[in-house]
């Protein structure tokens, strides 16, 4: 389990990666921080107390598309990312209201390009990724559990061009408040994880991108080594890269 959230909490910073195509050809216009589908799975129960690193290799192959995207010859432009990321899961053994309490910190570093028309090659790390309270309650022997958290990307990744956005740094904070409800018992793992990308002004245009809502959603059934069973994504935002 604990292995798990480690490895979700670095996936959703790696989303980045593929984003930065797009931020660079629209202008930070649209796209949203964390990739859809990277969640999936990541259930509200806590680990054992511990402090875990973790190493997470990421890489994502993809498109640009929708109205108005560059192509070459009819065919739809590509955009590919391939990133390292570093973390820590602090899990100190604490309780707040009747919660456990645990923290997570990710340190992504990213190469990503896209092809003709477009032909950027940017590299550098990305905003780093805080989670600085998650809260985790354990409803009795139900196996029903219940998480609150709150995420920052922080824009301290690598930047350059006239708007901030010619590489795979974004110049604005990112908050991602998010709530998460699992039933956990008998090989089941029922989650549904809704969170929402909140984005203060780029602090080099002034401008303020929109709000981006997410619901991820998981039903599997662990039977021995193996874990069977469908995920879903709602599309609630809107997604310039497939």
């Amino acid at each position: 389990m604990f292995l798990k959230k480690a490895l979700i909490a670095t996936a959703c910073l790696a989303t980045t990666a593929g984003w930065t195509t797009a931020h660079a050809y629209e202008f930070g216009f649209v796209g949203a921080a964390q990739k859809p589908g990277l969640v999936v799975g990541n259930a509200a129960a806590t680990p054992p107390p511990g402090l875990y690193m973790f190493d997470q290799v990421f890489t994502y192959q993809s498109h640009i598309v929708g109205s108005g995207a560059p192509n070459v010859g009819g065919s739809a432009t590509s955009a590919h990312a391939a990133e390292v990321a570093s973390g820590l899961l602090w899990v100190p053994g604490w309780n707040f209201l009747g919660a456990s309490y645990d923290a997570v910190v990710v340190a992504p570093f990213v190469m990503a390009d896209a092809g003709n028309p477009v032909n950027i090659n940017p590299s550098g790390m990305h905003n780093t990724f805080i989670a600085p309270v998650e809260l985790s309650w354990k409803l009795g022997e139900s196996g029903f559990f219940v998480k609150a958290g709150l995420g920052i990307y922080v824009p301290d990744g690598t930047t350059s061009g006239i708007n901030g956005l010619g590489n795979v740094g974004n110049p604005w904070w990112t908050f991602q408040p998010n709530l998460v409800f699992s039933y956990l018992k008998d090989g089941w793992n029922l989650t549904a994880n809704v969170f929402q990308e909140m984005n203060t002004k780029s602090t080099v245009t002034g401008y303020k991108s929109g709000d981006v809502l997410h619901a991820e959603f998981t039903a599997t059934k662990a039977i021995g080594k193996w874990t069977v069973g469908p995920v879903e994504r709602v599309p609630l935002d809107h997604n310039w890269l497939r």
